[in-house]
């Protein structure tokens, strides 16, 4: 009886805390956990057709572990290691040759982790790898709007993020356990 109580009001929580429409952060801002974009930051970034097979294979690992796929997330990050690592700098049209290359290496060491086949090992590597692609998009440029997500009850409650070309919520750093958690925090929109 105990452990069917706990485990409602922890099911409760979860439902509560992915559930609501708006908090308000210590800033005083609002945010949106619905993946409503319109109240999002918006970043301007160039528009390069030089990231897109980066960001393509990005998504494909995103979608596999949407789909808690974590035999495909791990076959998909060869095709994103491959991308990263063919990446042509030189081609960039940046000032920051230097960070963009260092923010590639970084990239390629955070999708080369993702060949594992556990999805929780896989789930903390692309938390990481969003992280510095994210930066590394807004140096290099995109080919289309992206969205950075945010679930503040990644990791304990410590919160992650992710890239979607949708800002529709997909969770991929929980699945089908709480697709929908999540928030647009930022939007990448092309100059």
């Amino acid at each position: 009886m105990k452990k069917t109580l706990l485990f409602a009001s922890l099911l409760s929580f979860a439902l509560f805390s992915c559930g609501e429409k708006s908090t308000t952060t210590e800033t005083g801002s609002e945010t949106h956990a619905s993946g409503d974009a319109s109240s999002a930051n918006s970043v301007s970034v160039s528009s390069s057709k030089t990231t897109s097979g980066i960001i393509d294979a990005y998504l494909a690992v995103k979608d596999a572990l949407v789909a808690d796929d974590a035999a495909s997330a791990a076959a998909k990050s060869a095709d994103l290691v491959a991308v990263l690592k063919s990446y042509d700098i030189a081609g960039a049209q940046t000032n920051d040759p230097e960070e963009l290359e260092r923010l590639q290496v970084e990239a390629t060491g955070f999708a080369e982790k993702l060949a594992t086949a556990d999805i929780a090992a896989q789930r903390e590597s692309f938390q990481a790898l969003s992280v510095v692609l994210k930066d590394m998009l807004k140096i290099a440029g995109t080919d289309r709007t992206l969205y950075h997500q945010y679930c503040p009850m990644y990791k304990g409650n410590t919160g992650g993020m992710w890239l979607s070309a949708s800002e529709d919520v997909k969770n991929p750093l929980f699945g089908s356990s709480m697709l929908t958690c999540g928030r647009v925090e930022e939007t990448l929109a092309l100059n």
